[in-house]
Formats: structure tokens, C-alpha cells, sequence
């Protein structure tokens, strides 16, 4: 039994170290709960027993290996998803690409396939084509729009308007009294914008004045210096080589799945160039 339980340990160590599952055998979780029932047994009904903390530290190490196994399945999952399924860009398309994760037991497959299936309906709900069908539905027969008939003209209306005919009337009167000038001197474009009595701006006088209204000085890159060297966490999709950090400090080699802990400038590069992604935990 005590073997049982050091094995126990070092895969409880590995999944703690490794962003990949650990090897364990196909009947493992069927293993652990016959280790169990072994020292169930052992127990009995003496709750003095040695074997009682061997039972409460194996529950709690075995609970652990499962849960991590099972974080480290969806986000595998929903990666393999997000490489494969093409939303909003024409038509989806789903092109499985095989990254299933090693060392799944036949328990663990069967929950990553489910989870493929659901985010795969789930895409398919959400797509455009979906959307695009639901919007072919035909739309509802408008009801006429009446016309509103136009108010009668006021006596004022009528006014306003014989005093504008006049004003009219008397500006094309004096236009045609004009005489036509003969003598003015056609010039071209240049020579009239050379003549012209428009002032260039001054650009330094507003930049200086912009300037004096500005006292406060605010350090931008600092802040931009501070954020790239901000820690953050990311999901490897590939293998890479070993780097150096802007905190310099070297990183990996990296292989897929691995989760990472790295500065964000860093981790933008991998994301940029789809080597990663970053994941929140």
C-alpha cells in the first residue's frame, strides 16, 4: 500500500511542475479506489488507527492530481477549438486539428471529446451563418405612411414672402444697369496667392502657448516600461527554445501545453506569432 501511495506523490509532482499530463496507466482512478477501499478496510472501526492519516492524505493528494488533470484537459480543449473553428470571417469552418492531449486515461478521453463537442455546438450557434439564416426571415408588411397635409398660408406668410420677390426684383434690376469690365488683367494662380494678404499661422507661437498650459508632465514611458514588465501567465502551443527575459532572467525550452509564467512583452511575442496565448488562472 505505502508503494501506492509514493507513486501517488511523484505523479502529484509532476502535475504541479509540468503544463503537460503526467503518465499514468488506463485503469488509474480505478486504482485509487481500490487503494482506498484497502485502507477502509485496514481501518475498520478504530479511529486511532495508523492507517487513518494514510487515508485522509491520499484523498486529498488524489483529488488534486484530478482536478489539475481536468484544467489542464479544458484548456486544451477549448485551444484545439479556437485553432480550428473560423468564426466571422465569410463562412466557419472546422478543421479538427489533432492535438488531443497524451496520457488521457479512457475517462479523461471521453470528457475532452464531449467538451469538444459542446464548444463545437456552441460555435455553430453563434456563427454567421446561423446568424445570416435568421435574418432572411421576411420582415413585416409596413403600413402606409399618410401624408400630413400642409398648413394654410398666414396673411404674415404671404407678407415675408411679396417683400423677398422684391428684393429680388430690385438686385436684378441693378444687375443688369451694370456696365461689363474690359480692362481686368487675367493672372495666374500663383501670382494671386503671392498678392494675396493672407497671413501664414504661426505653428511655433500655439505649439509655445500649448505648452505653458500644460504644466503637469506625465512619465509615459515609465508607465509603458512597467506594464511590458508586468508577470503574466500563457498556454504554449508549440516548442521553443530557451529565452531571455526583459527582466533577464532565461525561460523555458517551452512544449506544447505548457502553462508559463513570463514578463507580458515577452508573452506578446509568442501570442503575436501564435506560439501561445494568455489564459487567466
Amino acid at each position: 500500500m505505502d508503494q501506492f501511495f509514493q507513486q501517488l506523490r511523484k505523479i502529484q509532482k509532476k502535475e504541479r511542475s509540468n503544463g503537460t499530463l503526467a503518465r499514468v496507466e488506463d485503469s488509474f482512478y480505478k486504482d485509487i479506489h481500490k487503494y482506498l477501499d484497502e485502507l477502509r478496510t485496514h481501518i475498520g472501526n478504530d479511529p486511532f488507527a495508523a492507517e487513518q492519516y494514510l487515508l485522509k492524505d491520499t484523498q486529498r493528494i488524489a483529488t488534486e492530481i484530478c482536478e489539475r488533470r481536468e484544467h489542464k484537459i479544458t484548456d486544451a480543449a477549448v485551444v484545439n477549438i479556437h485553432r480550428s473553428y473560423h468564426l466571422f470571417a465569410g463562412k466557419p469552418q472546422f478543421d479538427l486539428i489533432d492535438t488531443t492531449p497524451l496520457n488521457l486515461t479512457p475517462e479523461e478521453e471521453k470528457f475532452y471529446f464531449s467538451l469538444i463537442d459542446t464548444l463545437t455546438n456552441h460555435r455553430k450557434s453563434i456563427s454567421l451563418e446561423k446568424l445570416s439564416s435568421e435574418e432572411d426571415i421576411p420582415n413585416e408588411t409596413k403600413a402606409p405612411i399618410k401624408e400630413t397635409p400642409k398648413p394654410q398660408s398666414t396673411t404674415l406668410d404671404n407678407g415675408v414672402e411679396s417683400s423677398q420677390d422684391d428684393v429680388v426684383l430690385n438686385r436684378i434690376d441693378e444687375i443688369s444697369k451694370a456696365k461689363v469690365i474690359t480692362d481686368e488683367k487675367a493672372e495666374p494662380i500663383e501670382k494671386q496667392i503671392q498678392k494675396s494678404n493672407i497671413k501664414p499661422a504661426k505653428v511655433e507661437d500655439d505649439i509655445s502657448e500649448l505648452a505653458r498650459d500644460n504644466d503637469e508632465f506625465v512619465d509615459l514611458e515609465s508607465i509603458k516600461i512597467a506594464k511590458d514588465s508586468e508577470l503574466v501567465t500563457m498556454l504554449v502551443f508549440d516548442d521553443v527554445d530557451s529565452i531571455v527575459g526583459v527582466d533577464e532572467r532565461v525561460y523555458g525550452p517551452f512544449r506544447p501545453q505548457d502553462l508559463v509564467v513570463l514578463p507580458k512583452i515577452n508573452a506578446k511575442i509568442f501570442v503575436k506569432n501564435h506560439k501561445a496565448r494568455f489564459v487567466k488562472i
